[in-house]
């Protein structure tokens, strides 16, 4: 999955599933501007949340200084309705935010630094112009209040920001899939525009003299804090690690940014801030509570300077010291149980101490999260964030976004805290997260079953924050085996209920792989994986869906070739559903493609597009593909003998989808073909770059080491080396590669995994386990099953499964319910296969199937 940066942007316009911003629900509240008509002699375009009028000539210019105006939500309708006049009366092109809901979203505490504040953005062609426009609108709308757009230049005191950048909206992605604006330097030549939050304007670029003040008053006065590292960042503010510059004391720095941040309730960072200041006031010199040192204003941001609390969040030492994060056995056999569990009641003792300190206080907590609790170097706990508190009578639901950690309507005082602990007591004996409160006994019984815990540990979670009603998508997977028809039905239905043939973005909803892009066509995230995981279940695949899939794939203005990211994945399932000449007809687009790729991987790369065209050759007997494939090989050998080089500023690639293995398993495939022993070789040396990354844990684990976590999973970790593994062994018999096949079958038994996925998650390892046929691994099989449950969540009575991060449901290959459906098929039903090629063997993959 290419890198979303925060996947917040994609929680705002759907409740259930991930959904692009542009869908949110807003035709409640759209401006009086987006209902106008369009007037003569000018053009319309809506493009995401704003929409842009331009003079029928144009904007005028490619690029240039633009003004953006940011005001409260309360002045958006008036504000934009006086630009408009304006603009339309001086013929500047301008862009405006589309509704009031819009507008909040755009300036949410977890919504895109970079965009928010953005009201509205003018367009003038020229510097004269620029000038003239913003001493007009300082007329208009001096005195208005808005949240400060980062990366610009404030004009004045008022609402108006400036900045130099282009005037098209992007049209491209990074590769990272952030959005991409170039400008033209006065050499002709194109570089890509600075999208960072601190105001600098290209090196070539003048500022205007109207801006001389503002420049002056930016860089007047010194930061008295010089600051060491960044805790959190949102669009609110930061929390920082600061030193105070004339003392020279390690403080903590809060920041609030007036106006931005704002939650559910309406209220902005700095309302929350003040309400954090007056706790510590008023807890002031209570034990587990930092000291306040200060509270001021910088460059027109508040400041609240604090205590700096050495020590590591409460998140980070669960995760190291979690028993469950060792196979099942391991974790039976293990002292570490009892210790740990010794521990973890020890620091929820001490958090409740601090909690009834509070309330002694008359601060009642609204929400209490893992990484706000603090452990010093001696134990002692500290509850370092107290913006959640109020007062004791006060049982309004906090207007924060951290669902899990939060107190519900309706609970005051002690109860409150009651309810925080009970939550926090769950969730470090079984670090998951879970929307309905039904999945509480499910959870609650499994730390029973793992931990010696006090005998009415588990009566007490369920009392304090679970509900009367079964857990009945839980239930149905602890009893796997023989609920196996109930389940894949489910799953199929569940899958079949939200499909939207009716968009061309997407026919499932699925979980995000750029800022702009969730579900569309692709194998690993899109339509054709979950087609495959269906046909594979023996599910009925429609023809509209058939029909969606190659139409989408047929008229991408921009498609990638990829076998999992892009036409190859399409090719290959339309034909293992038994639709050849369509699947055809998809890879006869792709061929130009094809010779443009750069990568090696099999994700995207060279090795996934000629394990494609080999497969292709062999089932249709065309000696062309079979010679293009060979010749991607050739530039995969040399690539493979080089050592796969590191892109500058990222880590050397790794792992079967994006790292050397992916080419390892190509070359199997090519010596299944030729026989030439030059292809184990090449095989050979590539699978060994990814062994080298491997560490064997005391409990025979084996993972892969990406340069700061150590991975099991199928996507980039040690079991994607399994299938690609055994292959090789079957050839070449060596020890080492024995032993490292054995750490991956040990590393598919853990206990805890946070999601339940195929790359990335449970069913990955299900999948894995079950697909390399172990009989011995039967028992730790069923176990990962049974586990599933903890994850399982029902959506219109179906059995569903939440996407990465656990927050939306998906019904993608990757991450969601259609990966879990093949990792259960792989388990219980007629086992065909996990992922396309995994077996070098030719034959043993069903080369022209059809929908069942």
């Amino acid at each position: 999955m290419k890198s979303v940066g925060d996947y917040d942007r994609f929680y705002v316009a759907d409740p259930d599933f991930f959904e692009v911003p542009d869908l949110l629900p807003d035709e409640g509240s759209r401006l009086s501007f987006f209902r106008s008509d369009v007037p003569a002699g000018w053009q319309r375009v809506e493009c995401g949340w704003w929409v842009r009028l331009v003079p029928a000539g144009g904007v005028g210019a490619e690029q240039g200084w633009m003004i953006h105006v940011s005001v409260v939500e309360r002045l958006v309708e008036r504000t934009v309705e006086i630009v408009r006049r304006y603009c339309l009366q001086h013929s500047i092109a301008f862009e405006g935010i589309r509704s009031r809901r819009a507008a909040r979203a755009l300036n949410a505490k977890r919504a895109d630094r970079r965009s928010s504040g953005r009201i509205v953005t003018l367009f003038p062609t020229d510097e004269e112009r620029f000038a003239r426009v913003l001493a007009d609108l300082e007329l208009l709308l001096g005195g208005l209040s808005g949240a400060y757009v980062l990366g610009a230049l404030r004009h004045g005191d008022g609402p108006l920001y400036c900045r130099y950048g282009s005037f098209e909206a992007a049209t491209e992605t990074d590769e990272f899939g952030e959005p991409v604006r170039r400008l033209r330097r006065p050499d002709g030549r194109l570089v890509v525009e600075d999208a960072g939050l601190v105001f600098r304007p290209p090196e070539w670029v003048s500022i205007p003299a109207v801006l001389d003040a503002d420049l002056r008053a930016m860089r007047a006065g010194e930061f008295p804090y010089r600051i060491e590292r960044v805790l959190a960042i949102c669009n609110a503010g930061g929390t920082y690690v600061g030193v105070d510059r004339a003392s020279g004391t390690r403080v903590v720095l809060r920041e609030a940014r007036p106006f931005a941040g704002v939650d559910e309730r309406g209220e902005d960072a700095v309302a929350r801030l003040d309400r954090h200041r007056s706790a510590l006031e008023r807890a002031a010199g209570l034990e587990g509570v930092p000291e306040l040192l200060g509270y001021r204003t910088f460059g027109g941001h508040r400041f609240l300077v604090e205590e700096f609390v050495d020590g590591v969040p409460l998140r980070l030492s669960v995760l190291g010291r979690l028993p469950l994060l060792a196979p099942q056995e391991a974790v039976r056999e293990s002292e570490d149980v009892g210790t740990y569990s010794e521990w973890a009641m020890g620091v929820l003792d001490q958090v409740m101490d601090v909690l009834d300190g509070l309330l002694r206080h008359g601060i009642r907590l609204g929400e209490l999260d893992p990484d706000n609790v603090v452990l010093r170097p001696d134990g002692r706990v500290a509850l370092v964030d107290l913006e959640s508190g109020v007062a004791l009578e006060d049982d309004r639901a906090p207007a924060v976004d951290t669902p899990q950690f939060r107190v519900p309507a309706g609970l005051s005082g002690a109860a409150a805290h009651e309810y925080l602990v009970s939550r926090l007591r769950l969730w470090m004996f079984l670090p998951l997260q879970y929307h309905e409160r039904t999945k509480v006994r499910t959870l609650a019984e499994a730390v029973v079953r793992h931990y010696p815990v006090p005998s009415d540990f588990g009566a007490s979670l369920v009392r304090v924050l679970g509900c009367e009603k079964p857990d009945s998508a839980g239930d149905m997977l602890d009893r796997a085996d023989e609920n196996w028809p109930e389940i894949r039905e489910s799953l199929i239905r569940g899958i079949h209920a939200v499909a939207s043939p009716e968009r061309r973005d997407r026919l499932f909803p699925g979980t995000p792989t750029t800022p702009t892009t969730i579900g569309g066509y692709p194998f690993a995230y899109g339509a054709a994986g979950v087609l495959y995981a269906l046909s594979q279940a023996g599910a009925e695949i429609p023809g509209e869906y058939v029909e969606w899939l190659v139409k989408t794939a047929l008229d991408d203005p921009a498609p990638r070739p990829g076998l999992y990211d892009g036409l190859h994945g399409v090719v290959f399932v339309l034909d293992y559903l038994g639709h050849r000449d369509e699947a055809l007809a998809v890879l006869h687009r792709s061929q130009p493609l094809d010779e443009t790729v750069r990568s090696a991987d099999l994700d995207s790369g060279l090795a996934g597009i000629a394990l494609n065209l080999l497969h292709f050759a062999r089932v249709t007997g065309d000696e062309k593909l079979r010679a293009r494939a060979v010749t991607l090989g050739d530039d995969l050998a040399a690539r493979t003998r080089d050592g796969f080089p590191a892109v500058p500023g990222r880590p050397a690639p790794f792992g079967l989808l994006h790292g050397p293995t992916g080419a390892a398993l190509f070359f199997q495939h090519l010596h299944a073909e030729t026989g030439e022993s030059r292809c184990l070789d090449l095989a050979d040396v590539a699978l060994r770059r990814d062994l080298d990354r491997c560490v064997t844990r005391p409990d025979g684990t084996l993972y892969l080491f990406d340069g700061s976590r150590h991975l099991p999973y199928l996507h980039g970790g040690s079991h994607g080396l399994a299938f690609v593994l055994r292959n090789q062994l079957r050839h070449r018999p060596a020890d080492d590669l024995r032993a490292a096949l054995a750490g991956i079958r040990r590393a598919c038994r853990l206990a805890c995994v946070h999601d339940a996925g195929l790359f990335r998650g449970r069913a990955g390892m299900i999948a894995t386990a079950a697909g390399l046929g172990f009989a011995e691994d039967r028992p730790a099989i069923r176990d990962q099953v049974r586990r599933l449950a903890w994850h399982a969540r029902r959506y219109q009575g179906h059995l569903a499964f939440p996407g990465f991060r656990m927050r939306r449901l998906s019904m993608d290959l990757a991450t969601g319910s259609a990966g879990v459906l093949l990792a259960l098929n792989a388990a219980f039903g007629e086992h065909t296969g996990i992922l396309p090629h995994l077996d070098s063997r030719t034959g043993t993959t069903r080369e022209h199937g059809g929908g069942r």
